[in-house]
C-alpha cells in the first residue's frame, strides 16, 4: 500500500506540472493566437500530407531503433529474449511517456513489462535502461558536436538567445558527462573498499552497506554490459537522426521552411527542455524553446515555430495512441485470462 505522504507529493507533483504546462501554454497563445495563427498552419499538415506521413514514419523508425538500443544491452543479460518483446514495451511506453503525468512513466512500464519476462532480475533490467540512456546522451551529444561544428562560422551571426542556448546546452552535456565519469569511478569495488576502510565508522554503518552493495551489483551489470555500449551508442545516432527528421517534417508538413542543419541543431537543446519534469509531456518548455532557436538560426518566423512544434509532437503522439491502444488490449486480455 502507497504511503499517504507519497500520494499527497505525487498529487502536489502532478498539480504544479499541470499548472506550470497551462501557465506555458496560456503565455504561448498569447503571444501567438491559437484559432487566427496557430491552428490553420496546423490544419495545412492535411494538405501536405506526405510530409505528415513522412514524419510518422521517421518517429516509428526512431521507436523502432530505440528498442533495437536497449534490444542490444538487454541482450547481454538474457540472449534469447527477442526484439518483439523490446518494441512493445517501447511502443507502450511511448503511451506512458505523452500520457503520465507523474505517476508512471514509459521508463516503469518498461522495467515492469521486461522483468515480467526475466523474473528475479528487475535490478539488471532497471541498470541497462539506465546504460541504454547513457549511451542515448552520448550518441544526441555526438550528433550535437558535429552540427555545432558545422554551423561554426555563422556564429556570431547567431542572436543572443540562440547562443545562450546552445551554450548552456553544450554546459549541460559537458556536466552530464562529467558527473557519469564520476558516478562510475566512486561505483568501483576498489574504491568503494577505499571508502570503507578509510572512513569505517561513517561507511560502516548498516544503511551505507546495503547502498554500496546495491552499487557493487550495479557495477557488475554496467561490466558484463560495457562491450555492447559502442554498437548502442552507433545505433542511437542514427536514431536520434530519425527522431529530428520527425519535427523537420513537422515543420514542412505545416508550410515552413529551413536547413535541415538548423532543425538538428536545435532538435538536442530542445528534446532536453521538453524532458525537463516542469510539464506534461514537455507541453509549453518544447514550443518557447523550438520558437526561440529557430528564429535564431534560420530565421524561421515564430508562429511557425510554434507550429512546427507541436506538429512534431503530434507526429510522434500517433505512436504513443497506438501503444495506448496496445495497453488496453494486453490489459484485456490479462482480465480475461483472470476471470
Amino acid at each position: 500500500m502507497i504511503p499517504p505522504s507519497c500520494v499527497v507529493k505525487r498529487l502536489l507533483s502532478i498539480s504544479l506540472r499541470l499548472v506550470i504546462s497551462a501557465a506555458l501554454l496560456w503565455l504561448l497563445f498569447q503571444e501567438h493566437d491559437l484559432i487566427a495563427e496557430i491552428a490553420p498552419r496546423l490544419g495545412a499538415m492535411l494538405a501536405n500530407w506526405p510530409w505528415a506521413a513522412a514524419g510518422i514514419a521517421c518517429a516509428f523508425a526512431s521507436l523502432f531503433l530505440t528498442a533495437v538500443r536497449w534490444h542490444i544491452l538487454l541482450r547481454g543479460l538474457a540472449p534469447a529474449l527477442p526484439l518483439g518483446a523490446v518494441l512493445r514495451a517501447e511502443i507502450v511506453g511511448a503511451f506512458f511517456n505523452i500520457s503520465s503525468i507523474g505517476v508512471m512513466g514509459g521508463d516503469a512500464y518498461k522495467i515492469m513489462s521486461l522483468s515480467r519476462r526475466l523474473p528475479g532480475r528487475t535490478m539488471p533490467v532497471g541498470m541497462s535502461l539506465l546504460l541504454d540512456h547513457l549511451t542515448g546522451l552520448l550518441s544526441v551529444a555526438v550528433l550535437f558536436l558535429l552540427c555545432v561544428l558545422a554551423i561554426h562560422e555563422r556564429w556570431y551571426a547567431l542572436g543572443g538567445n540562440t547562443r545562450v542556448l546552445i551554450a548552456g546546452y553544450t554546459m549541460y552535456v559537458g556536466g552530464a558527462a562529467a558527473g557519469i565519469l564520476m558516478g562510475w569511478i566512486l561505483m568501483k569495488p576498489a574504491v568503494l573498499s577505499w571508502g570503507r576502510r578509510t572512513f569505517p565508522r561513517v561507511f560502516g554503518r548498516p544503511l551505507f552497506a546495503g547502498v554500496f552493495t546495491r552499487l557493487e551489483r550495479a557495477h557488475g551489470v554496467f561490466m558484463q554490459l560495457r562491450g555492447r555500449v559502442l554498437p548502442a551508442t552507433l545505433v542511437g545516432i542514427v536514431m536520434h537522426v530519425l527522431f529530428f527528421m520527425s519535427f523537420y517534417c513537422g515543420l514542412r508538413a505545416v508550410g515552413g521552411m529551413a536547413g535541415v542543419l538548423d532543425v538538428f541543431t536545435a532538435m538536442p537543446v530542445v528534446d532536453a527542455a521538453a524532458s525537463l519534469p516542469v510539464s506534461v509531456s514537455g507541453l509549453g518548455v518544447r514550443e518557447h524553446t523550438f520558437e526561440a532557436l529557430l528564429a535564431g538560426l534560420a530565421s524561421v518566423p515564430e508562429t511557425v515555430g510554434v507550429s512546427a512544434s507541436l506538429a512534431g509532437w503530434l507526429l510522434n503522439l500517433f505512436w504513443g495512441l497506438v501503444g495506448g491502444l496496445l495497453f488496453l488490449q494486453s490489459r484485456h486480455r490479462t482480465d480475461e485470462v483472470a476471470s
